[in-house]
């Protein structure tokens, strides 16, 4: 009877483990390795006075709803954290979304804790280790700032509040990002003003061709015409060698920003077109291995344990941010 007792402790230990395991290790359909994708946002640095009160970086919810809208869960990415605590933390998500906003490419913590995230993300995929970046607006500024080994390859340009159909390139259609689009999704993006672009600064043609290391990193997927029809950036990226994404571009703006100040989209098709994007940018994520250790590991880090505040119009010009 001892054994026998001792037996059932044994098997029940054994399948409480494999419950938890069960928990982290989730089938999958064929190439992918996590149907519960986890993906960090880069937190801005707060220097206005007035919103310093509420923490010390933020990050907009509409950015956190637009990756739930396809499917993954959000965990944010303070820009103050050590090496190592990114590192580890780099271990257990998978992927990254760079957002946009006015940070300071060079000094500032989205600057330094982007570029690391950078350089890891670099150093895991030449490892066989898939783990995919996107860089929206100021994020997309970045994803080249850092391909161009910091240097400054941003030019002024009339982008700001406009909302634009996009000019693909030749072989568009080849690429990860739109092999897989419908045909009505493809056209939409070409013939309505469905991609909303709030930037002074871009990264045109021109750079383009002058700078290899961009030229060599970055496909060119589609470019635009900025406002006063001088400048031609590029608009949409996707990594020749990299699984990194790029949109000048707000999609998240579509679905989830509403203030009247900005020439925002709502329509049908606008919003089917961001929807797209993120559907595309989780399921690159969903090929990341990386994961948390532990249930409570993985609670702990998640954007759940904050509560988002009404920002607009008193605090920032987004409708909620999150604060840390």
């Amino acid at each position: 009877m001892p054994f026998i007792r001792e037996l059932v402790v044994i098997l029940s230990l054994f399948f409480v483990g494999s419950a938890k395991a069960r928990s982290i290790q989730h089938p999958t359909r064929d190439g992918l390795y996590t149907n519960r994708p986890i993906i960090g946002i880069l937190a801005h640095d707060i220097d206005d006075d007035i919103i310093k009160k509420y923490g010390k970086s933020f990050i907009p919810a509409s950015y956190v709803k637009y990756l739930e809208s396809a499917g993954a869960r959000v965990v944010p990415i303070r820009d103050n954290l050590t090496s190592d605590e990114l590192k580890s933390l780099f271990l257990k998500i998978n992927g990254v979304l760079f957002p946009g906003g006015d940070s300071d490419l060079w000094k500032s913590g989205y600057a330094r804790t982007g570029a690391a995230i950078f350089d890891l993300a670099m150093e895991a995929n030449d490892n066989g280790d898939v783990f995919p970046l996107w860089g929206t607006c100021l994020g997309f500024q970045l994803l080249h700032v850092r391909a161009a080994k910091g240097k400054d390859v941003l030019t002024k340009c009339s982008g700001e509040n406009v909302s634009l159909p996009l000019n693909f390139t030749d072989g568009y259609k080849d690429s990860r990002m739109f092999r897989n689009a419908h045909n009505d999704v493809t056209q939409d993006m070409a013939k309505l003003g469905v991609t909303l672009n709030m930037h002074v600064n871009c990264v045109t043609v021109e750079t383009y061709e002058k700078e290899s290391s961009l030229s060599s990193f970055f496909k060119k997927l589609s470019t635009n015409m900025d406002k006063d029809d001088k400048v031609k950036f590029v608009s949409t990226v996707e990594g020749l060698k990299y699984p990194f994404y790029g949109t000048q571009w707000h999609p998240e703006k579509n679905q989830f920003e509403w203030t009247y100040e900005e020439n925002i989209n709502h329509s049908s098709e606008a919003v089917k077109v961001a929807q797209y994007v993120a559907n595309f940018f989780v399921d690159q994520a969903r090929l990341s291995k990386h994961r948390f250790s532990s249930r409570e590991e993985e609670s702990a880090a998640l954007i759940y344990n904050y509560q988002p505040i009404k920002c607009f119009p008193d605090v920032t010009h987004y409708e909620q941010c999150y604060f840390f």
